[in-house]
């Protein structure tokens, strides 16, 4: 998903400055989908502004330059509406945990072994935290996607913790490289 849909989604739900909108995008839910960074926000929201998709206010603050608020327009609206009516990207997996099992092979058992315990401990943190959400009655897609989150989430725990000892053998065999 672009920023400029991104940066749209999250003022639907009402006014915001950039940085507000940085910060909803870094927290749950909407930083479990994408990752956005303030050098791409303020360049999407500035073409949203030109193209009168958002609306711009001055707001004044104390002893501090006044703040940019931005809330979505009809035509913003149409334009996040038609962005959703698009097919999505295929899902990119991003994932230091997966990187550092890839080249697992360099390092010793004891810190593979290590590194998915590790995972599956963040993982079960994860289920926890999600299961602590409440539920969005108005919202029943958001109930829906908090259930996918958690099944995620606990198969990829499940799954780590029923092949782990296969693992430990991988790294055990004829195979395995010796790790300096």
């Amino acid at each position: 998903m672009d920023t400029r849909t991104l940066c749209l989604a999250v003022l639907e739900r009402g006014e915001a400055s950039g940085y507000e909108i940085k910060k909803k995008l870094d927290s749950p839910p909407y930083s479990h989908f994408q990752d956005t960074s303030f050098g791409s926000i303020y360049p999407a929201l500035n073409r949203l502004a030109e193209e009168g998709a958002v609306a711009v206010r001055a707001q004044e603050q104390e002893k501090r330059p006044d703040k940019k608020v931005y809330s979505l327009t009809a035509e913003g609206r149409r334009q996040l509406c038609a962005a959703l009516h698009q097919p999505p990207a295929g899902d990119r997996l991003r994932s230091d945990f997966l990187f550092l099992l890839f080249h697992g092979d360099l390092l010793p058992k004891e810190r593979v072994l290590e590194l998915v315990d590790q995972r599956i401990a963040d993982l079960d943190a994860l289920v926890a935290q999600l299961g602590e959400c409440c539920p969005c009655a108005s919202k029943p897609m958001h109930d829906f996607l908090l259930e996918l989150g958690i099944d995620h989430y606990r198969s990829s725990a499940r799954f780590l913790r029923d092949n782990r000892a296969r693992l430990a053998h991988t790294l055990a065999g004829p195979h395995a490289q010796v790790a300096e």
